[in-house]
């Protein structure tokens, strides 16, 4: 009786350890992750006080430069509420769903005006996040096996027809016809996988269609080109989320 005793309470101890394990190995964590963090967050505190500064100055407004510094405000919080995460030990994957929510914020700051350098320098830091959350190991963002849920998110401007090229973390800008525009910017949560996915594309913003012209396989190297066609007169600002 006490030997069965026993080796009950072996087993919950050993099943006990075997799923702290394994939430430990769920944890991310990285020093690069926490400076990359903090550059962020002294940025988001810049854009606070120019845009606020901006309002001050101004005895009139535009509905755009209220947006700018309400989104400054958004983008300082959300940053903030991040950083929690981070000290907290949050899984890699609620990381890279933080994450994704700073890129949604950060592709409406404003591609004019004098704080345009700082929402540029946020974006770019988001990036970075972003890339150093799909480069680890237990999230599966680079790893070939096992599956894979990214995300990639472009802005810019279209005239008559663009094509986006997007093989691993990068989208190339091909413009097929009408004016190019050099204004696009983008950010990953992952890598596009180097094997078969079904890639997806969702408008967020932009008046004309959006479509998978073709998708990753090993005879394109694993590249996926999404085509944007714009009808309207001039050109336009599109917002996409593509996803996979």
């Amino acid at each position: 009786m006490k030997k069965s005793i026993l080796l009950t309470l072996c087993s919950i101890l050993i099943f006990a350890f075997s799923a702290s394990a394994q939430v430990e190995q769920n944890r991310y964590s990285s020093s690069r992750l926490d400076n990359l963090l903090n550059q962020l967050k002294r940025q988001t505190v810049d854009l606070v006080d120019r845009t606020s500064e901006d309002l001050k100055r101004n005895n009139s407004n535009t509905r755009a430069d209220i947006e700018a510094a309400f989104l400054a405000q958004q983008l300082d919080a959300s940053t903030g509420f991040f950083q929690e995460f981070v000290r907290d030990g949050r899984r890699a994957s609620e990381l890279r769903d933080a994450g994704a929510i700073l890129s949604d914020l950060v592709r409406r700051a404003p591609n004019y005006g004098a704080n345009n350098a700082l929402w540029r320098d946020a974006q770019k830091a988001i990036g970075d996040i972003n890339r150093e959350l799909g480069g680890n190991n237990n999230g599966g963002g680079d790893n070939g096996g096992g599956q894979s849920n990214g995300r990639a998110f472009w802005r810019g401007t279209v005239d008559q027809e663009v094509q986006l090229v997007i093989q691993r973390r990068n989208i190339e800008t091909r413009t097929i016809s009408g004016s190019p525009y050099e204004n696009g910017t983008f950010s990953f949560t992952s890598s596009l996988p180097t094997r078969n996915v079904n890639v997806e594309v969702v408008k967020k913003s932009g008046r004309g269609t959006v479509r998978v012209l073709e998708q990753p396989n090993r005879d394109n190297d694993y590249t996926t080109i999404i085509q944007i066609i714009d009808g309207g007169g001039g050109a336009k600002e599109y917002q996409l989320e593509i996803v996979w």
